[in-house]
């Protein structure tokens, strides 16, 4: 777990970078890889390096943000967060009852804040509780906030992929620190790579350009649930007319703006 206080050099650059990079530092803590932007977190300022980093690749040097960790994170209070009675807790010590999250999100999204992460949460339990569903597919999973809520929600048989390593990474630690290795795999991948195998509830709190990307492969209409967040209205409306022709009505929506929530599912699951 990243202490508040401690200090984050983020440098900003406008390519992809290669994760490993080569030969860090020590107070490297990862790389995002986000589209065509890089963001290098490190616990100090690594000026000459990134700069050293860059000129080999013909990459421009972006900009460095310094600020603290609590700036960057929100994080977890002390005595944890409950999401629909799904606790997450931040350090062993408060764990006060066996059912809690033990959860470190690192540097990446996924530390139970968002209004998304909440949403999705909040219909992962209203879905699991319908039984519905037995197996999880969770597309960029972040710290693997949600699949370690369908876990504590009793499902065993969790994938969660992302294509950045530093989420894979964290994922997987927060999968160990919760003793859930059998029941969460983690894989590092582009999210459409894993929609070919059928799962009974698709997790996907992704950008838009992804999620419109996933709903027009016929590989969709595999998975019987999906529950869609990290979009806007118009790209809400946009998804929901994309899952409609794959043959999904969608059965729940939450907004808290600009973000919307949705539950796409298939007919057949609501009979």
């Amino acid at each position: 777990m990243i202490d508040p206080d401690t200090n984050l050099f983020i440098y900003e650059i406008n390519r992809d970078l290669p994760d490993p990079i080569p030969d860090p530092p020590n107070s490297l803590i990862g790389v995002w890889n986000e589209e065509t932007f890089s963001y290098v977190f490190f616990s100090e300022p690594e000026d000459q390096y990134i700069s050293n980093l860059c000129s080999s690749y013909d990459f421009t040097v972006g900009s460095r943000h310094d600020m603290k960790y609590r700036d960057w994170q929100e994080g977890l209070p002390d005595d944890g967060l409950n999401i629909c009675g799904v606790k997450f807790v931040p350090s062993p010590e408060s764990i006060a009852d066996g059912g809690a999250i033990l959860l470190d999100p690192s540097v990446v999204f996924g530390d139970g804040n968002h209004p998304t992460t909440r949403s999705c949460i909040e219909f992962l339990v209203e879905i699991i509780k319908s039984k519905r569903v037995k197996s999880v597919l969770d597309l960029g999973s972040g710290s693997g906030i949600l699949a370690l809520a369908a876990a504590k929600l009793g499902l065993t048989k969790i994938v969660a992929v992302d294509k950045n390593r530093l989420a894979v990474q964290a994922t997987n630690r927060n999968v160990e620190l919760n003793g859930l290795s059998e029941i969460i795999s983690v894989r590092e991948g582009e999210a459409r790579v894993f929609l070919d195998e059928e799962y009974d509830l698709v997790l996907a709190n992704l950008p838009f350009g992804v999620l419109r990307d996933l709903v027009v492969l016929k590989e969709a209409s595999l998975h019987k649930i999906w529950i869609v967040s990290g979009i806007n209205g118009d790209q809400a409306l946009v998804l929901k007319t994309l899952f409609n022709e794959q043959g999904f009505i969608i059965t729940r929506e939450q907004t808290t703006p600009p973000w919307v929530t949705f539950v796409a599912a298939q007919e057949i699951v609501l009979e």
